[in-house]
């Protein structure tokens, strides 16, 4: 199990990069040593604010320090990197040194070195020493951390060039190639059938061009599609799947479980699916469903392929047999987004890089927090007479948790 504080964890690592074959993560042209990146993720199933940590080296002392108004999306991450040329996509935060100039020590040999985050605010930190072999982590000078979360966290590696080390399905360390930046994006697990004009497909399946039955628009084509491997063994409670069973929403709805991210929103409140538990129809965010007859979190897995769809505009699609949202662009999903999704984001819908603010839109119904909607739904009445009719609901445009 990861070493946490404050729901968030050091997810991976990029210590040695080489020039030649190395990673690109500014997208400057250029691989160099400043591209070494540090991230870290939020496990838990809201934001976090990041104001007041701080990320430490043992060789050479305090690397970055986050602001006041910094946070992390439920699920996502922040990427530090050690330069970044043009504009940082949300998400990414530059510690300042020279372009090309050494950021982190290598692990090879005797160049290990230790990474502490640390909560400013309470003095409690996390720290994963690397090296081969690596060592006992020392404190380094100044350092504000009082009291460490957990056993602390080692890596036995040499750091060959251009390998990153990042958590696997288990939660522990491996060597990897680099993948700065993850998804909190609403999504659909593998396996997923989604109604098409030829009849439901497994959205894993889906392409670009394909075309989809859409509640509102009729026919419309796949714009975007990506998939991610998700660990599970880290994430908290509230952060995880959410399982819909069949006939949970109401007679054949869904025709066979529906698993989706804490985020990914359904519609309730009308086209049969929990009619009475909302005066009108809305999206709603799958974990606020949670403690309803058939819907829960689910625990035991330990990790889960997630399949992201997009299409010109928010749309409600037919999922497992029942009504769910596709994605929509909203600040919090592309503040998920890392550099290489933004890319093909934006190369697919035709937009430069620093326009996919253009993708939002509109949303296809009013969406609730999850706040509201828990606020809001009611069981079903016995009678007609007996039904009160439920207080005015506050509607959010984008995604808040």
């Amino acid at each position: 199990m990861s070493d946490k504080v404050g729901g968030l964890i050091i997810s991976e690592l990029l210590v040695d990069n080489p020039s030649a074959g190395g990673t690109d993560v500014d997208g400057d042209g250029t691989a160099n040593k400043s591209d070494e990146f540090i991230e870290i993720q939020n496990t838990t199933g809201a934001p976090v604010s990041l104001n007041g940590f701080e990320l430490w080296s043992e060789k050479s002392g305090l690397l970055y320090s986050f602001g006041a108004s910094d946070t992390v999306a439920a699920g996502g991450t922040a990427t530090v990197v050690g330069e970044y040329t043009g504009s940082m996509p949300a998400g990414f935060y530059e510690a300042g040194v020279s372009d090309g100039a050494n950021w982190l020590a290598d692990g090879e040999g005797s160049k290990f070195d230790s990474i502490f985050l640390v909560d400013t605010n309470t003095g409690e930190y996390v720290v994963l020493s690397y090296g081969q072999p690596p060592q006992a982590p020392t404190l380094p000078g100044g350092f504000p951390g009082t009291t460490r979360m957990g056993a602390g966290e080692s890596l036995d590696s040499g750091a060959p060039n251009g390998v990153a080390f990042a958590r696997n399905a288990n939660g522990n360390f491996t060597e990897t190639a680099p993948s700065p930046g993850t998804s909190g994006v609403p999504c659909y697990a593998e396996g997923t059938m989604i109604q098409t004009t030829f009849g439901p497909r497994a959205v894993e399946s889906l392409c670009p061009g394909d075309m989809v039955t859409t509640l509102d628009n009729g026919p419309q084509p796949v714009i975007w599609t990506r998939r991610d491997v998700q660990p599970l063994d880290t994430v908290d409670a509230q952060a995880r799947p959410v399982l819909i069973s069949r006939d949970s929403l109401g007679p054949g709805l869904p025709m066979r479980a529906l698993v989706v991210s804490p985020q990914h929103r359904i519609l309730i409140g009308g086209r049969g699916q929990m009619d009475h538990a909302l005066d009108g129809e809305y999206l709603v965010p799958a974990k606020a469903l949670v403690g309803c007859p058939g819907i829960r979190f689910m625990n035991g897995k330990r990790k889960i392929t997630w399949v992201h769809i997009a299409f010109a505009r928010h749309e409600v699609i037919n999922s497992n047999g029942c009504l769910a949202e596709s994605l929509l662009f909203g600040p919090m999903v592309l503040q998920g987004l890392g550099r290489v999704q933004r890319k093909t984001v934006a190369a697919a819908f035709g937009l430069r890089c620093d326009r996919l603010e253009l993708l939002a839109g509109l949303p296809a119904r009013p969406l609730l927090t999850v706040r509201a909607a828990r606020g809001a739904l009611r069981p079903p009445q016995p009678s007609a007479r007996s039904q009160v009719r439920p207080r005015p609901i506050k509607t959010e445009r984008w995604d808040k948790p």
